[in-house]
């Protein structure tokens, strides 16, 4: 497999068009130049347009132990949006679990903010008290 890998040091000016557009909240440019690629920043831009299942359709194939606490974090907000509240919990747990920093950003999320309140999630660090 190495042998067919082909390397270069041209950048792909297309996706790098494709990020910027992503950072500019351009969702309908970065599809169109991320799409093709079928990676973790196509899907996000697919999310931004509310098209959760063809970002599923991206994300979802990917192992859940080699999953980034982004792609979890990411498949949270997705199943939540589509009903799907078992997973979103989950994904979201292993997310924090992978990286901590998203137990804070999930209240800035009203997807994951949701989860976090209706099914108590974190309940005993608020109950700890400090001496």
């Amino acid at each position: 497999m190495v042998k067919d890998t082909i390397h270069t040091t041209t950048v792909d000016s297309t996706y790098a068009r494709g990020l910027q557009a992503l950072a500019d909240m351009d969702y309908h440019t970065a599809i169109a130049l991320l799409g093709p690629y079928e990676d973790y920043n196509a899907a996000v831009a697919f999310v931004g347009l509310d098209r959760n299942l063809t970002a599923l359709q991206i994300l979802e194939p990917i192992k859940p132990e080699e999953r980034t606490p982004q792609v979890n974090y990411i498949l949270a907000i997705i199943y939540s949006r589509i009903g799907r509240v078992q997973d979103a919990v989950q994904c979201y747990l292993n997310s924090v679990e992978q990286d901590y920093s998203y137990r804070h950003r999930g209240n800035l999320d009203p997807e994951i903010s949701v989860l976090i309140k209706q099914y108590e999630l974190f309940k005993e660090e608020e109950e700890i008290e400090y001496w």
